[in-house]
């Protein structure tokens, strides 16, 4: 079954990063459109010509902006299991590993991995269960981050933190009952855990963690958004790594 992207990050980041089997479907012609099918072309990605209704059908929303991706092979996914990304970081000091017990919003994961992308998170895990997945929202939310950060599905987290302390690394938590971010030592292996959006992370989760990190504010709100701060929490823990770089 073909994956639809829309949105001309999403796209444009797909068809560059290749190889992708599928069709490429546009409506209205703009620069930026004619820039999408030249990629495609170049990428031996079929186009198709479609009116408007169409792109709307193939994503359930007008939000297409005249053109959709139908990707049967090369899409974003998980790239195996567990074990073995870990067994492709290694014994790499500073690694990062984020994982998201529980995100419900697509917007909010896409933004996340928009952010993870940008500072270098090494694996980000999800849940089989209760979490969204990788969707059309998702990549074009990340404005196509979603296709370079590694990902894999777990079905259980609880499990997969005990691992994670078995090959070295810290798991921190993200609760507003926490020590703040920049008084803990974020060096080293890190593990991040966010919760999902309102009801944070779940019990078996929480007591996996070693240590409960928090953001500090001043302002009347509760607490910020997920999607913020996991790019706070993530700058933190790069700061205090010294911004590796791995590539």
């Amino acid at each position: 079954m073909a994956k639809h992207v829309f949105g001309y990050h999403a796209i444009e980041e797909l068809l560059r990063r290749g190889p992708v089997e599928g069709t490429l479907f546009v409506g209205r012609r703009n620069e930026r459109i004619e820039r999408l099918v030249e990629l495609a072309r170049k990428a031996g990605v079929e186009v198709s010509e479609v009116d408007e209704p169409h792109l709307a059908g193939l994503v359930g929303s007008t939000a297409h902006k005249g053109a959709v991706l139908a990707v049967s092979r090369g899409a974003p996914s998980p790239k195996g299991d567990l074990a073995s990304e870990l067994d492709a970081i290694g014994d790499r000091h500073s690694a990062l590993v984020l994982v998201l017990d529980g995100i419900t919003d697509p917007q909010n994961l896409g933004a996340i991995l928009r952010s993870a992308d940008l500072l270098g998170v090494d694996l980000a895990v999800l849940p089989s269960r209760r979490s969204v997945q990788e969707t059309a929202t998702v990549a074009r939310v990340s404005a196509g981050a979603s296709a370079y950060v590694p990902l894999v599905v777990v079905p259980n987290v609880p499990a997969a933190l005990v691992l994670l302390k078995d090959r070295g690394f810290w798991v921190y938590g993200a609760d507003m009952q926490g020590d703040p971010c920049h008084g803990v030592d974020l060096a080293g292996k890190v593990c991040l855990v966010l919760g999902g959006e309102g009801a944070g992370m779940h019990r078996l989760v929480r007591e996996r963690c070693d240590a409960l990190v928090a953001i500090p504010s001043v302002g009347h709100v509760d607490s910020f958004n997920v999607s913020v701060a996991a790019g706070i929490l993530l700058y933190e823990v790069r700061r205090q790594q010294g911004f590796p770089r791995h590539g």
